[in-house]
């Protein structure tokens, strides 16, 4: 179907809503402040009607992308059932009692629905040089689904293959944001996702990486690696720190997420933790326990050092030693 015809058949389908509000309002001699939940449905139909002529998926993937249209008229329903009389205060009592499990199962049910073994969309390659640039600055924007990286070829800023597709913008030589494809639908509800990154190791980089309900290996060792900041959701990260970058500074933020560091051999790390809910586990062999967190004997005068601060919501929250 064109974008022309699924635009008007959406259209359509609100103009044709919209009527049929009023003529059942009408009908039923409701009064607005019973019939107003109508319009709720109507917004689902509505989602229902978008999700079904602009989606591109499969079996497995239709639960999950049509879930909140679902749940939106399931709630319509029942706020209108309510409204004119026709439910019990007790049920609909129990119902916004229970409001919070609702939205915590809601939220586990997408989470699955990211990991689920699905059809993808493109395989893009994507190859960029430095041009010129003696320093990086590189932000990643990943929703959801697999990412991977690793060190580019020579003279790249960045390369790679992004299974569902890439976007990318460049404001300047060194300056590079890369964010998932959302033209074929969403990555984390219509089809997998899986990226491998290609990063730069001829220049000094600050990296940071947003990510959702992901898997991330996030391989840095051979970077010249300044700065790293991390913010993830409901994800699997392992970081494989640098081996020989100097000075490098690591900020990590996380929800409900396992998120563990690697420090190579030779590297001195200075380390402060903070998490809400969970567990917390640091090589004390190679960074003792100080006032503050976490410190390696010769972090002061290391050639190579990572300062490493961490905090998270629930989850775990591991600092390791590396080869």
């Amino acid at each position: 179907m064109t974008p022309a015809r699924r635009g008007s058949l959406i259209a359509a389908t609100w103009l044709i809503g919209i009527g049929l509000v009023f003529l059942i309002r009408e009908t039923a001699e409701l009064a607005w402040a019973e019939a107003w939940p109508m319009f709720v449905i109507l917004a689902a139909v509505a989602s229902l009607v978008s999700t079904a002529v602009n989606g591109r998926f499969g079996l497995l993937n239709a639960p999950w992308a049509f879930t909140g249209s679902i749940v939106l008229g399931i709630i319509g329903v029942v706020l209108l059932l309510s409204t004119t009389g026709n439910l019990a205060e007790g049920p609909v009592e129990t119902i916004l009692a229970w409001w919070p499990c609702l939205a915590i199962g809601l939220g586990v049910w997408y989470v699955i629905g990211a990991f689920v073994p699905r059809g993808g969309g493109p395989t893009e390659s994507l190859a960029l040089a430095l041009d010129g640039a003696t320093d990086a600055a590189i932000r990643i924007k990943f929703g959801a689904g697999e990412l991977a990286t690793r060190t580019a070829a020579p003279g790249r800023l960045v390369d790679g293959e992004f299974l569902g597709g890439v976007s990318h913008r460049r404001d300047a030589p060194g300056r590079l944001e890369l964010e998932q494809d959302t033209s074929y639908g969403l990555p984390w509800l219509d089809r997998r996702s899986a990226w491998t990154v290609g990063l730069p190791s001829d220049v000094p980089l600050d990296l940071r990486v947003d990510a959702g309900a992901s898997r991330n290996v996030l391989d840095l060792r051979d970077l010249r690696l300044r700065s790293l900041e991390l913010h993830t959701g409901a994800s699997d990260t392992r970081v494989l720190l640098p081996r020989a970058a100097g000075a490098t500074s690591v900020r990590a933020e996380s929800g409900a997420a396992s998120l563990t560091f690697e420090v190579p051999d030779g590297v001195a790390a200075r380390i402060r933790t903070r998490v809400v809910l969970g567990s917390v586990q640091v090589d004390e062999s190679r960074f003792p326990p100080v006032a503050g967190g976490y410190e390696s004997p010769d972090y002061a005068t290391a050639a190579n050092r990572v300062d490493i601060d961490a905090q998270g919501g629930v989850g775990s929250l591991k600092v390791l030693g590396g080869g």
